[in-house]
Formats: C-alpha cells, sequence, structure tokens
C-alpha cells in the first residue's frame, strides 16, 4: 500500500511539474481568456513568476528600446538640470509621419537632460531619443554600441539593439522575461520612476516653442478609459509596430503587493461584441492583475513542525533515524487557498549526507530543501535536526570497531597477517617433509645395516 500511494504522490508531483505555471496558479480561469501570444508576470516582492508563456521567445523589441536608451542617458549624464542646445544635426535622422511619436524640438533650442530623459520615457518621443544620442555618443550607431553594452551590463541575454526608436528591424529583438529585468534595472532610478509613473509631461516654454503637454503612451494610467484602466498600475510603457503587435509592460502596487507585467504580440478585437475593437495587450495585463490582487497571499509555506527527509544516525541513542525539518517558519506568495499540505519539499542535492553521526542538537543544520508550489520552487530553506540525539556509548563502540575492521588499513594489516600465516604453514611443511625425507633414509640406512649384519651372522654359522 506504502508503494503505492508513493508512486500516485510521484505521478502529481511531475503532472504539476510539467503544468504552465499560470495554467496551475489559477486553474486556467485566467489563462483560457487571455488572447496575446506572449506574456509574463512576476512579483517584485519574491521574484515569483504567476504567469508565463513563450517569455523567453525572441519577438521585435518595439520601443522598448528606449528604456535602454533612458538608462544609458541617465548613466552618463550625472547633472540632469544642465542644458543642451538643439543642433540640426540631432533632428537629422528623426522620422515624421502618421503615428511617429515627436515632441516637435526645434534647432537652437535650449532644454534641460531631465526634459528629454522625461520626454522619452513619458510620450516616447523619438527627436528626444536622437538629440540623446548624438549628444552623448556623437552618431546614432555610437549610441546604439553604449546601449547594446548597457543591455550586457544588466544582463539581457536575447536582446540586441539596431535602432534607438524601436521601429521594426531585422535583428532587432528581446524576450518579455529580458523586458521585465531591463525594467528592474530601471526601477533603480529614481528618475526614471517618476517619469514612468507619469501620466503625462510638459514641456516648457522656450525663445522656439510654447509649452506643450504630452500625454503618457501607457493608457493603462488613464482612469477615463475604463476598459484599460486600473487603478494598481503605478507605471508602464505602451508601444506597437506591425511585427511587434501590441505590447505593454506595467508595474503595479496594491495592499502591499507588487507585481511586474510584460504582455506583448497583442491584437486589436471586439473581446466584448459591442462594435468596438480592444487592445488584447491592455485586456490581458488587467485579467492578470485583477486576478492575482484577489487571489495571491503571504501565506505560510514552511514551518519547523513539517517533516521534509529522514537520514540515517550513526552511533545515536535509541535511534538510527534523524527527522529533518525546516529551520524556521517562511511564507511566500501563493493562491490564498492555499495551505502547507499544498506544498513540497525536495531536498537539494549533495546538501544532505547519507549519514549523520551522533551527537546532534535540535536545530542543527543538515542540508538545504526547495520549497515547491505547483511545480515552482518558492524559496529555498535549511533543513535542520527535529530533536536531540545524543551519543551511545555501546553504539560508539561497534561503529568504532565497524570502522576499524573496513578501514583499509586493517585490511591490508589482515592481508600481512594471512600472507605471514600462509608463509609460515609453507615453510613448516617443508621443514616437516625434509625431516620426514630425513627420517626415512635414516631407517632405510639402518634396514640396510641390520640386513648386512644378519647375512654376516648367517656366513660365520656356514
Amino acid at each position: 500500500m506504502k508503494k503505492i500511494v508513493a508512486l500516485v504522490a510521484a505521478l502529481l508531483i511531475a503532472l504539476t511539474l510539467m503544468m504552465p505555471v499560470g495554467a496551475v496558479f489559477d486553474s486556467g480561469t485566467v489563462t483560457a481568456k487571455l488572447k496575446s501570444d506572449v506574456y509574463y508576470m512576476e512579483s517584485l516582492d519574491e521574484d515569483t513568476a504567476f504567469f508565463d508563456r513563450n517569455s523567453s521567445k525572441k519577438v521585435p523589441a518595439a520601443a522598448f528600446v528606449k528604456i535602454l536608451a533612458a538608462v544609458t542617458a541617465i548613466e552618463k549624464w550625472p547633472e540632469l538640470d544642465e542644458k543642451v542646445t538643439v543642433s540640426e544635426k540631432n533632428l537629422s535622422l528623426v522620422e515624421y509621419g502618421y503615428g511617429i511619436r515627436t515632441a516637435l524640438y526645434k534647432a537652437g533650442e535650449k532644454v534641460s537632460k531631465r526634459e528629454l530623459i522625461d520626454c522619452l520615457i513619458v510620450y516616447s518621443a523619438n527627436d528626444a531619443a536622437s538629440i540623446i544620442a548624438y549628444e552623448i555618443s556623437g552618431s546614432l550607431d555610437a549610441f546604439i554600441k553604449e546601449m547594446q553594452a548597457t543591455a550586457e551590463k544588466i544582463g539581457l541575454t536575447s536582446t540586441v539593439v539596431k535602432n534607438i526608436h524601436g521601429f521594426d528591424e531585422d535583428g532587432q529583438y528581446t524576450t518579455a522575461k529580458d523586458i521585465a529585468k531591463m525594467l528592474k534595472y530601471a526601477l533603480n532610478y529614481p528618475v526614471f520612476v517618476e517619469a514612468f509613473s507619469a501620466s503625462s509631461v510638459t514641456l516648457k516654454k522656450t525663445s522656439l516653442n510654447e509649452e506643450r503637454t504630452y500625454s503618457a503612451s501607457n493608457k493603462m494610467l488613464n482612469a477615463t478609459i475604463s476598459d484599460y484602466y486600473h487603478s494598481s498600475v503605478t507605471g508602464g510603457k505602451q508601444t506597437m509596430t506591425d511585427k511587434a503587435g501590441e505590447c505593454i509592460a506595467v508595474v503595479s502596487s496594491k495592499d502591499g503587493y507588487s507585481y511586474l507585467t510584460v504582455v506583448l504580440g497583442g491584437k486589436l478585437m471586439d473581446i466584448d461584441k459591442d462594435g468596438v475593437d480592444e487592445n488584447t495587450c491592455m485586456t490581458d495585463a488587467k485579467k492578470m492583475l485583477n486576478w492575482v490582487y484577489e487571489n495571491i497571499r503571504y501565506r505560510v509555506v514552511a514551518s519547523p513542525s513539517q517533516p521534509v527527509a529522514m537520514v540515517e544516525i550513526t552511533s545515536g541513542k535509541g535511534t538510527d533515524k534523524l527527522r529533518l525539518v525546516p529551520e524556521k517558519e517562511t511564507s511566500a506568495l501563493v493562491p490564498s487557498n492555499a495551505t502547507t499540505a499544498s506544498v513540497l519539499f525536495e531536498v537539494v542535492e549533495g546538501t544532505v549526507p547519507e549519514k549523520v553521526k551522533a551527537p546532534v542538537k535540535a536545530g542543527d543544520v543538515i542540508g538545504q530543501a526547495n520549497v515547491l508550489y505547483a511545480g515552482q520552487i518558492l524559496a529555498k530553506i535549511n533543513i535542520v535536526a527535529a530533536t536531540d540525539v545524543s551519543l551511545s556509548f555501546t553504539g560508539l563502540i561497534m561503529t568504532t570497531v565497524r570502522s576499524i575492521m573496513t578501514s583499509w588499513v586493517f585490511i591490508i594489516l589482515v592481508a600481512l597477517a594471512a600472507a605471514g600465516c600462509i608463509g609460515y604453514l609453507f615453510i613448516s611443511y617443508n621443514t616437516y617433509k625434509k625431516r620426514e625425507r630425513q627420517k626415512k633414509a635414516i631407517r632405510a640406512r639402518i634396514q640396510r645395516k641390520q640386513a648386512q649384519q644378519k647375512k654376516m651372522a648367517e656366513i660365520k654359522k656356514k
């Protein structure tokens, strides 16, 4: 019966590990309704992923490259209140046309570096990107190399930059996971956080331009657009190209829980049958956000009362087994209906010895284990001895004797003793055989002598 239970448990674990994370966490109630090709959501508190579809798939980078441009500029410009003069060269390669965002900068204007970065992040203005590139590197190509170097420094292993605006171009790509990593890095800079969270950017009046305000590209920040607005969203970037489709990346915070959500390859389609097309990158993001804020909570996933593993203990008084338990209580983000019974433990290979020697104190760290829920590692914990196990004197003697008898030194000594005994027996046998031959020779001489004496006696009688 125990074997059957163990087999069923192993099968359930295997099936859990094969399921997509999002599908397991929400039982398909959300993922079945998502329309976009790529999506990824993780907690900014625990680095736990809750939704993941094609997050490592290489896709057109679109205007997410402007996040790299902004980070590169922030790191290159320590004094953001300094002003630069916009030149004809700055604006020479800006593309103008329907759907192309520009802030209508004019040659000769003096603008602050901070304003250029704000305009780039909030409004995604292409002329701001070009001005930044020329001011920092002297050319677009040189600045693109700087952006690629930034990507490599961040650890974006699946991101290649070919242009600064995000236009579709062969060889320029990224992934949802890289966008998430890119954003988490950028959020370390307060100037980026401020711009990323803004609903609009206002450009100050200059001698060549009037004051003007541009709304953020991210419609999930706009409370007047009910289809997309989500009260938890604190910042984001929305973009689209023909090849990338509709895309968005947002950060959100509510009730002490923060998330980062990336949705790529969205479509325009009439989801609610009202005769108006909706943007699925934002409706999908909103569905996922609604679900995590309604269902995900911190719960205790490991406590010292839970058994994790058993290990053999040598020389222990009254026992030959040691129970291992979590070192301390550990909490993680899991569905609100999850309990400790729905959490699994997996001993980290190579951390727990096959045998432990007594004495052992309760709380002694023996190894490590992963805490698993729905096939995903929630935490790595120390596992410790559950109870004290004192040293058994008899057990110690037996263990010592057994250790001595199985040691190489003992085996070699026994082998040498055996060889000595065999040699001694061989020598003794040879000595015995030699003595026997000598005795036989002596008896033969005596017999010959007696025969001669008998013969002489017979001759005398005659």
